[in-house]
């Protein structure tokens, strides 16, 4: 039997169709998996869910999780344990697992903020992209949820050399700011500073287009203008690149006006790598601005581009 099923979990919605099990069987793995959970055994929990979730698509296997999650902090309410079973969960390679333990170890993070923070760092790097998204959005919700608290733990992440990493402290900031506090532009800013500074411009596309400009630049234009003078004076070509690649967003279309008189600093760039970012800038914003808006050099040096 199907029909719509709308489930959240931590700020997060899950769309799905439901899927009503035979009353037995579904009595019979909630029970197990209560069991398995107030025994606080991660392995024995996998093996509850492995093959109730192995028979069902994957909609219908969304929907049981978030059930399984239910189950799971009914059956163990003590914060600290169920964080304990979390990062047994997090440090199996079982995906199932790992999705579950992202989303109790983001809900429960003041049991053991230290431990929390270090077994999410570690499922931003798993082998499995859904846990990856997962945990960028957990990050996300932390952020906005524990501010001061969380923002150190991603600010330490920002040096890492590990891709994902970054990338998960990138949509961390993507997610805070849409909230618009005045009172997180700087800290935000200089988050994504850091990243700036020490990725290489390879990883630079979860940074540039989508977090400096559909993130900070939207909902903080004016600071993020400001900010930008220092980018493009930095000593190092990353950073100028990456402030290049925020002119792709349509973001940088909207707030033109702003952004204008630092646009014709970079071309003016003595790097050829930042100038080469401003070309691929330039196709993106030739696309979005109206003919009025354009700015003449952003116009006359398109053309001389094409020939």
């Amino acid at each position: 039997m199907f029909g719509k099923l709308v489930v959240r979990y931590n700020n997060v919605t899950f769309e799905t169709e439901e899927f009503i099990m035979m009353p037995l069987a579904e009595q019979d793995w909630r029970r197990d998996a209560a069991d398995a959970a107030s025994s606080g055994s991660a392995s024995a929990l996998t093996a509850v869910l492995g093959p109730v979730l192995g028979t069902l698509p994957d909609k219908q296997a969304r929907a049981v999780k978030h059930q399984a999650l239910q189950v799971i902090e009914a059956a163990l309410p003590d914060p600290k344990r169920l964080v304990r079973l979390a990062s047994g969960l997090a440090q199996s390679g079982d995906e199932t697992a790992q999705e579950l333990a992202v989303f109790l170890l983001s809900g429960h993070y003041t049991a053991a903020p230290d431990e929390t923070a270090e077994r999410l760092r570690i499922l931003a790097e798993s082998p499995h992209a859904t846990v990856r998204r997962w945990t960028g959005e957990a990050c996300g919700t932390l952020l906005v949820k524990q501010f001061q608290a969380f923002y150190p733990q991603l600010a330490a992440w920002s040096a890492s050399p590990m891709p994902h990493e970054v990338t998960a402290v990138a949509h961390a900031v993507r997610i805070a700011a849409k909230t618009r506090n005045p009172a997180w532009s700087r800290p935000l800013l200089d988050l994504i500073e850091l990243l700036m500074s020490g990725t290489p411009v390879s990883a630079g596309k979860p940074i540039s287009p989508l977090t400096l400009g559909e993130g900070l630049l939207a909902s903080y234009p004016e600071e993020t203008a400001a900010r930008l003078d220092v980018w493009i004076a930095s000593a190092k070509e990353a950073v100028r690149i990456h402030a290049t690649n925020m002119y792709a967003s349509t973001a940088a279309a909207e707030h033109w006006d702003l952004l204008a008189p630092a646009f014709a600093k970079l071309e003016q760039d003595v790097s050829p790598a930042v100038r080469r970012a401003v070309v691929r800038a330039r196709k993106q914003l030739l696309k979005r601005l109206p003919p009025d808006r354009s700015a003449p050099s952003v116009q006359v040096r398109s053309q001389t581009d094409s020939e």
